[in-house]
């Protein structure tokens, strides 16, 4: 493995046990739950997360912008899954990315793949992308804090 790789796989690894961290707990009034109507709720942050993991990231990897897993459906963005199944789709795509990053070498990070209408080196779009898994992660974390400290003051908050 090399140096780069090193560096991103431990950067994702990072990043996905802290979503993973996030999600442990979560019920569905909060994944529901909107700050504001204007706010994504976690079933929203959550569903984005799995396809940056199970579509998008692979897709860096592998140098592919029409990769998806065998028997990803089209419509996962359109509808609305269980706790559990995020919770085992994110488990595959972190898979998928961990290893995926593994297996790149020093001259694969550095080559320049299509990315956002343009070329860009590979490694580019993975730090950027890993990013937002973190980023979301964090608007996790604010949602939950926000119903934790609600339901402090009003027990009866989401019953």
């Amino acid at each position: 493995m090399s140096q780069k790789s090193i560096v991103l796989k431990e950067l994702a690894e990072v990043a996905f046990k802290g979503l993973e961290d996030q999600l442990k707990g979560l019920d569905e009034d909060e994944m529901y739950w909107k700050p504001t109507d204007e706010s994504n709720n976690i079933d929203w942050i959550i569903n984005h997360i799995c396809r940056i993991s199970n579509t998008t990231l692979p897709r860096i990897i592998k140098g592919d912008p029409t990769y998806k897993p065998v028997g990803w459906p089209d419509d996962y963005r359109d509808r609305q899954h269980s706790i559990e199944k995020y919770v085992a789709d994110l488990a595959s795509g972190k898979k998928m990315v961990i290893d995926g990053i593994a297996a790149l070498s020093d001259a694969q990070l550095e080559e320049e793949i299509p990315l956002w209408g343009g070329k860009r080196k590979r490694k580019e779009g993975l730090y950027t992308y890993i990013g937002e898994v973190i980023h979301h992660r964090g608007q996790i974390a604010f949602i939950r804090g926000t119903v934790k400290r609600k339901k402090e003051k009003d027990p009866n908050f989401l019953c």
